[in-house]
């Protein structure tokens, strides 16, 4: 099948890649012709674990193509997928100016019958409002609209787009189930379910989905708060929690709190889309202020080290809003660099893969190319990202490298007992330190 991806970011190439691999024929066009170049030379513009070498290697198949011609994607297409963004406008709300721009193309440049499938994450009505736009701007009508939401993990792309936990699609066309089946029918010849509903179920369930982790990942932090008040140990709770298989395991660890592309500005949009449906979805504006709390409690463990914090170096383990991902969108690690740098501390901060984009995010934060850079002469160390290459720290030689050995181990990933041993003052999140 000939599929047109329109948007070549963390969504679509890793879409298009996966689909080129399953045997079709795929062809991405992006407006940015710098980073179309860059994909054309099979270098990827992020990290991702994996796809640089999948889409590679499909691209020598033939199967995969880059372009920032529309009329070369979508001519001739027999599916276009619609793989944009929806950053946050100023009200919150999801912007579609991006979704419009590719509707508008596809529409402008389709040579026949077309089924439109929408991946962005859209407010509930997104479909129809696509499907209007095709209608408008297309000199041949025959169009079936498909919500198709994504969920994918950042640094598990490649992973989550060829083994899938299910397979969303929003449609009422009977076309469009077909083609979409067609599609996919690798992958549920190979057991992935598959689940048919309207378009407005299915829009709203990928908001559903992203809010409710949200929602797991401020209980826990807020969790922590309390075990910290009395006196327990928030990882031995999780332990008990997880135990409940209603409950299970996931997203049940306390730390800095959510952050990337999708779960802030999604968490946001849903609570908007509900009021604009005149629903007050104040649990979400609950999950919002508790995932700041997260921030705000890690600033005061490294106050509680270093008094006052101004002249202090404060060394940053980790940049990226999670492991395996160059990403710093809403970084946690980065809402705490700012509030040390507004109380007048020097903040270093070292990133296997985010170094970059952490300093073009915050001009103030001195970036290094090592850890033990990061933390030298440094009086407080933050573990922000549990990269597993910050697990296995020469403890000795972080030791040495600074001015007074203490660790805030904001994601609790950290040996306690270890660091003790090695000369460290250890602050761990939600639960008591080893003494």
């Amino acid at each position: 099948m000939r599929v047109a991806v329109m948007g070549a970011g963390r969504v679509g190439v890793p879409t298009a890649a996966s689909l080129a691999y399953l045997g079709h024929e795929v062809t991405v066009v992006d407006v940015d012709v710098h980073k179309v170049e860059r994909l054309a030379a099979g270098t990827l513009p992020f990290h991702e674990r994996g796809l640089e070498e999948l889409a590679r290697d499909v691209m020598a198949q033939g199967r995969l193509r880059f372009t920032s011609d529309p009329a070369a994607a979508v001519g001739g297409a027999r599916v276009a997928m619609i793989c944009v963004g929806t950053p946050p406008g100023p009200d919150g709300a999801a912007d579609l100016s991006a979704v419009d721009a590719a509707a508008e193309a596809v529409g402008r440049h389709a040579a026949g019958p077309l089924i439109v499938v929408i991946k962005s994450t859209v407010p509930p009505g997104t479909a129809e409002r696509v499907g209007a736009i095709l209608r408008r701007t297309a000199s041949d009508g025959a169009f079936s609209v498909v919500s198709n939401p994504e969920f994918l993990r950042e640094g598990k792309a490649v992973e989550d787009s060829l083994a899938p936990m299910r397979i969303l699609v929003g449609t009422d066309s009977a076309d469009g189930v077909a083609a979409l089946r067609e599609l996919y029918a690798p992958l549920v010849h190979d057991g992935v379910p598959l689940l048919e509903t309207d378009p407005r179920t299915a829009e709203v369930a990928k908001y559903a989905c992203n809010a409710f982790l949200a929602l797991k990942v401020s209980y826990v932090n807020a969790l922590a708060r309390v075990c910290e008040a009395v006196g327990a140990d928030v990882e031995m709770v999780t332990r008990a929690m997880a135990a409940d298989d209603r409950i299970g395991s996931r997203y049940l660890s306390a730390g800095l709190g959510y952050g990337g592309y999708c779960l802030p500005k999604d968490v946001e949009a849903f609570a908007r889309a509900a009021a604009d449906a005149g629903y007050d979805f104040g649990l979400l504006h609950e999950v919002q202020r508790a995932n700041r709390e997260a921030v705000d409690a890690a600033f005061a463990r490294v106050l509680e080290v270093l008094g006052d914090p101004a002249g202090a170096r404060v060394a940053l383990l980790g940049l990226s809003f999670k492991p395996g991902t160059d990403n710093v969108t809403a970084s946690p690690a980065l809402s705490l660099a700012r509030r040390l740098l507004d109380a007048g501390a020097r903040v270093s901060g070292y990133d296997p893969q985010a170094g970059g984009n952490a300093k073009s995010e915050l001009p103030g934060l001195e970036v290094t190319g090592d850890p033990y850079a990061a933390l030298e002469d440094a009086r407080c160390a933050v573990l922000c990202t549990d990269w597993e290459e910050f697990l296995a720290l020469d403890l000795d030689r972080a030791r040495e490298a600074m001015a007074a050995p203490a660790m805030v181990d904001a994601r609790n990933a950290l040996n306690g007992e270890d660091l003790l041993r090695a000369g460290f003052r250890y602050i761990p999140t939600g639960r008591p330190a080893p003494s």
